[in-house]
């Protein structure tokens, strides 16, 4: 379920150690061209108590998004990133403690 090309990769490695895979995107990534739709996303987030992370790429295009229009991630809200790789790559941006 991994979007291209972290899921080629993945499914590289799989192959490599004989187990057989195969990659099926079912979704990409790409920044929105939708200026009123994330003005009310980044209200809702800074509105909320919790954030659960389960994506780098969200991360990714959050923290562009947020870098572009001068603003920072909410520092008053609790997060729980799923998976290790996600709560590294968000240990980046949120300068706080969070639950991985």
């Amino acid at each position: 379920m991994r979007p291209s090309p972290s899921g080629e990769e993945l499914v590289k490695n799989l192959n490599t150690l004989n187990i057989n895979s195969w990659h099926f995107s079912f979704f990409n990534f790409a920044p929105s061209v939708s200026n009123q739709n994330l003005s009310n996303k980044i209200f809702e987030l800074y509105q909320s108590n919790i954030i659960l992370v389960f994506s780098k790429m969200s991360i990714y295009y959050t923290n562009l998004y947020l870098k572009k229009n001068n603003l920072k991630w909410p520092a008053h809200v609790k997060y729980y990133a799923i998976g290790h790789n996600t709560a590294a790559c968000l240990r980046k941006y949120v300068k706080k403690n969070f639950f991985s």
